[in-house]
C-alpha cells in the first residue's frame, strides 16, 4: 500500500478550494493524514525578499500587514474546520511574493508531503500552450503526487477510477498507487489502454499489459474492467471512456513528451487532462529505476 500521511494542500478561498478541502478531510479521515495548508500572498508582496510580511520595511507595511491578518484569520477558521472534521493536525503556512507555484514546490519538500491536493480552474488557448496553470506547473515538477480538483467536481470521494497506460518505459509507480487509491476508497479499477497506431507492433503488447495490470489489481483484492483503444487525440478518447464508466477520478503519469503531431499543436496529453478534465486528475511523477519491469514482465506509462 502507498502511504499517505502528510497532505500539502495551497488554499486560495475559491469555490474550487472548498471542493479541495471537502477531499482532503475524506482522504484524511480513510488514511489519518497529517494535513499543511499554505496560502501564497501575491500583489505587492511580490517584489519582497523576507517571507514573513510583519518584518516588512516597505513605506506600504501597514496595508500588507492588513493583507496578512486577513489571510491569518481565514487560515486559522480553515485549520479550526477540518479539526472539528476529524482531522488530527492541521498546520498553516502564509507564505508572501515570489511565483506561487515554486512556494508551493518548495514547501512540499520541506514539508516531505505525500501528496499534494488543489483546485484547478483550468486555462485554455494561448495561455494555455505558453504559460498553462500553476496547477500545471506543480504537476510537472512536484517530487510527489498531485491530485488536482477541478471547479466541476460534484462528489467527494472516488468509486470509479480510470488509469489509461500505453506502450513506453516507465516506473510502475503509477499502477501502485491507482490500486493503493482503489482499496483506500473501495473503488473498481479500469484499466484503459491506448495506442496512436493500431498497425504497429507495440499494439499486440498492450491487451497483455492491461491483463496483467489487471491481473495485480485483482491479487489485491481491487475490481476491475479492461478495455483497449486506438486514436491520435489520446484526451478526447479518456475524457469519453471516463464518461462511459461513469469515472471519478483519472490516474495518469505527469511527464511531458509529446508523442504525437497533435500534441505539438495542442499541448501534450497531460497538460490537456488536468486543464480540462471535469473530474479529478491523480498524477504520479515518473521514476526510472531498477524494479522496472523487463522481458517477462511490463511497464506502463501515461
Amino acid at each position: 500500500m502507498v502511504a499517505i500521511k502528510k497532505m500539502l494542500i495551497p488554499v486560495d478561498f475559491s469555490g474550487t478550494g472548498i471542493k479541495v478541502l471537502d477531499q482532503a478531510i475524506l482522504m484524511a479521515e480513510k488514511t489519518n493524514a497529517e494535513i499543511t495548508l499554505i496560502t501564497v500572498l501575491e500583489g505587492p508582496f511580490s517584489y519582497m525578499g523576507p517571507d514573513d510580511i510583519r518584518k516588512s520595511v516597505y513605506k506600504n507595511q501597514k496595508y500588507e500587514k492588513q493583507i496578512f491578518d486577513e489571510a491569518d484569520r481565514n487560515m486559522k477558521e480553515l485549520q479550526e474546520k477540518l479539526i472539528k472534521a476529524g482531522v488530527s493536525k492541521v498546520n498553516y503556512l502564509i507564505k508572501a511574493g515570489g511565483t506561487p507555484y515554486k512556494k508551493i514546490l518548495l514547501m512540499a519538500k520541506q514539508t516531505k508531503a505525500d501528496i499534494i491536493l488543489m483546485g484547478t480552474h483550468g486555462v485554455s488557448g494561448f495561455r494555455e500552450f505558453a504559460m498553462g496553470s500553476n496547477t500545471f506547473k506543480v504537476v510537472s515538477e512536484a517530487h510527489c503526487p498531485v491530485l488536482s480538483i477541478q471547479k466541476h467536481t460534484k462528489k467527494t470521494g472516488f468509486k470509479s477510477i480510470l488509469l489509461p497506460f500505453r506502450d513506453k518505459p516507465h516506473s510502475r509507480e503509477k499502477v501502485d498507487y491507482a490500486i493503493s487509491i482503489a482499496k483506500i476508497y473501495g473503488a473498481t479499477l479500469h484499466i484503459l489502454g491506448v495506442s496512436y497506431d493500431p498497425a504497429s507492433a507495440k499494439v499486440k503488447k498492450i491487451p497483455l499489459e492491461a491483463q496483467q495490470i489487471k491481473r495485480i489489481a485483482e491479487k489485491q483484492g481491487v475490481n476491475c474492467t479492461e478495455e483497449v483503444v486506438h486514436g491520435n487525440y489520446l484526451a478526447n478518447l479518456i475524457f469519453e471512456h471516463a464518461k462511459r464508466v461513469n469515472a471519478d477520478l483519472l490516474v495518469v503519469m505527469s511527464d511531458l513528451d509529446k508523442m504525437n503531431i497533435s500534441e505539438y499543436i495542442i499541448g501534450p496529453v497531460i497538460q490537456q487532462i488536468v486543464n480540462h478534465s471535469k473530474i479529478p486528475v491523480l498524477t504520479i511523477h515518473p521514476i526510472i529505476n531498477s524494479e522496472m519491469f523487463n522481458n517477462n514482465e511490463v511497464d506502463w506509462a501515461f
